[in-house]
């Protein structure tokens, strides 16, 4: 019996482990995740985002981004918090 315990716990152990590393590895492929690498120039809240993946941000609205880049992707500044405590702003 002590053995059978001994190996279900070494196994959720093991399941732990390798749950957490997936979801680890996700979050770096979310759609919109920069990373470290990504270049972001330009202080306003929406950016044409280059096909290098470097963000311009220079649009005060997402509408204004797509109307002076049609057919490009335009997408919120990724340095802006999103989710934040308001009082910390």
């Amino acid at each position: 019996m002590k053995t059978l315990t001994t190996l279900t716990a070494v196994a959720a152990l093991i399941a732990g482990m390798s749950i957490a590393g997936a979801q680890s590895s996700m979050s770096n492929d979310r759609p919109g995740a920069t990373g470290s690498s990504a270049q972001v120039t330009g202080t306003g809240k929406f950016c044409l985002k280059e096909d290098s993946g470097a963000f311009k941000c220079q649009y005060a609205s997402l509408p204004a981004c797509e109307t002076a880049n049609p057919g490009k992707d335009c997408a919120q500044n990724p340095k802006e918090t999103t989710g934040a405590n308001p009082n910390t702003r």
